[in-house]
C-alpha cells in the first residue's frame, strides 16, 4: 500500500492575487535612482537611501555614537584613506543567531545604511527558498538571467493557506524593477547601480563562468572529466564566477554582497564532488583579500559557526553574535581569532534589536530600527 501525499494548495484566481498584491507598499519610481535608470536624473529628488530611512525611521548616521571606532564605523564606512587603526578598502563580517533573532531585520537595515554612508552598489543573494529581503521591496531592483523560465508565487506563512500563484509581470507591483541580465559581467557594469539595492538571482545556465574562470589567474583542480563551471552544476555555484568577475573585470564602486545564509553555498561539510564544489569555495578563499582591495564588503549570514566552511570563516576580520544565544568567551569558538575581547556572555539576555559586534581586540554594542514588511507572505522566484 502506498501513501498519496497532497500537494501544498495553490491558487491562481485573480481575486486571490490582487487581495494579496494590493497589501505590499507602491513601488519607490520617484527616486533619484529611480529617475537615473530612466534617464531623468534629478539631483533634487532624494535618493533610495534618504527615502528608506525616512519611510522606517532610521535616523542619520552618527559614528560618534559608537565607543570604538575600530568596531562598527570601521565596519560600515568605506574608505581608501581610513584614520590611523581602521581597516581599508571593503569589510566582512559573519553575523550568527538563531531563528528569530532578528538576523533577516538587521540584514535589511544594514543594507540601508550601506545606501546611506557609502553609496554602495548592494546586492543581496537571492534564493528560491526564502525573500527575507521584503521589507526594501519598494525599492528593489529585481535581477534575473535572460531566458530563462520563471516561477512566482506568494507562499502563506500558515502551511495550510493556499500559495498564490504570480506572473513574472506582477513583480513590479511588489519590486520596483525587473531586470534581465545574461552573465556576471553584463550583471556589474551594465544592471548594477550606485546606491541602489539589489536582489539577484542566479543564472542556472552558468552562461560566461567557464569563460571567466579560464581567463582569471585564479586555478584549482576542476573535477575529472568537466569544466569546473557546468550547467549542470548547482544554481548557487553562479555566485563563485560572480566574485571571479568583480575582482577581476570591475566596476570598483563599493559593491556590498549580502550573502544571507551562507552555508547554502559554503558548508563545513564541501567535499571535491562532481560539481567542484570544494574547489569552488577553495576559489572564494583565494579571492577574499583582492574582493577587499577592490571595494567590496562581505555581509554573511547563519544559524552557527559550524555551518560555514572554515576556509571562509578564517578570512572573516568581525564577528555580530545575535541576542538570545551566548557570546564565545575564548577563541576556541571563533575560527580565524587567536582572542575575543569578551570574558562574559551578555548577548544571551539581549532583546531583538540588540547586538554585539567584535572583533579580535574591541567590541560593541549595535542597535536597530525594526524595518517591517508589508505581509507575512513569502515571495518564492524559482529560476530554471
Amino acid at each position: 500500500m502506498s501513501i498519496q501525499i497532497p500537494e501544498s494548495a495553490t491558487t491562481d484566481s485573480d481575486e486571490a492575487k490582487r487581495e494579496l498584491l494590493e497589501r505590499f507598499e507602491e513601488p519607490r519610481r520617484e527616486t533619484r535612482q529611480a529617475l537615473a535608470i530612466s534617464g531623468n536624473l534629478d539631483e533634487r529628488r532624494h535618493t533610495d537611501a534618504d527615502s528608506i530611512r525616512r519611510h522606517f525611521g532610521i535616523p542619520a548616521w552618527d559614528r560618534s555614537k559608537f565607543e570604538y571606532p575600530q568596531v562598527v564605523p570601521n565596519l560600515i564606512e568605506k574608505t581608501h584613506d581610513p584614520p590611523a587603526f581602521e581597516a581599508e578598502g571593503g569589510t566582512d563580517f559573519f553575523a550568527r543567531g538563531k531563528p528569530g533573532s532578528g538576523k533577516s531585520t538587521l540584514a535589511n537595515y544594514l543594507a540601508a545604511r550601506e545606501l546611506d554612508v557609502n553609496d554602495a552598489i548592494v546586492v543581496w543573494r537571492g534564493s528560491s527558498a526564502r525573500s527575507e529581503w521584503l521589507p526594501l521591496a519598494p525599492w528593489t531592483r529585481l535581477c534575473l538571467p535572460k531566458g530563462v523560465d520563471v516561477e512566482v508565487r506568494l507562499e502563506a506563512k500558515n502551511p495550510a493557506d493556499p500559495s498564490v500563484i504570480l506572473d513574472v509581470e506582477d513583480l513590479e507591483r511588489i519590486v520596483r524593477e525587473v531586470v534581465r541580465y545574461t552573465d556576471p559581467i553584463d550583471l556589474n557594469h551594465r544592471v548594477l547601480q550606485h546606491g541602489a539595492f539589489h536582489v539577484v538571482y542566479p543564472d542556472p545556465r552558468m552562461r560566461g563562468c567557464q569563460a571567466l574562470y579560464e581567463e582569471s589567474d585564479r586555478t584549482v583542480e576542476p573535477p575529472t572529466g568537466r569544466e569546473l563551471f557546468d550547467r549542470e552544476d548547482p544554481a548557487d555555484h553562479w555566485w563563485f564566477a560572480w566574485v571571479l568577475a568583480r575582482v577581476d573585470h570591475g566596476p570598483h564602486h563599493w559593491t556590498t554582497w549580502i550573502a544571507d545564509e551562507i552555508g547554502d553555498i559554503a558548508p563545513q561539510s564541501v567535499q571535491k564532488d562532481r560539481f567542484g564544489s570544494y574547489q569552488k569555495v577553495t576559489l572564494l578563499r583565494d579571492s577574499w583579500v583582492d574582493l577587499r582591495k577592490m571595494g567590496v564588503t562581505v555581509h554573511a549570514y547563519g544559524h552557527a559557526e559550524e555551518d560555514v566552511s572554515d576556509l571562509i570563516r578564517r578570512k572573516l576580520r568581525w564577528r555580530i553574535q545575535m541576542p538570545g544565544q551566548a557570546n564565545p568567551t575564548s577563541p576556541s569558538k571563533v575560527v580565524g581569532f587567536d582572542s575575543v575581547p569578551m570574558n562574559a556572555d551578555v548577548t544571551s539576555k539581549f532583546p531583538v534589536g540588540k547586538a554585539l559586534c567584535y572583533t579580535e581586540t574591541k567590541f560593541d554594542y549595535l542597535g536597530w530600527k525594526d524595518m517591517p514588511r508589508a505581509t507575512n507572505h513569502n515571495l518564492k522566484i524559482k529560476v530554471s
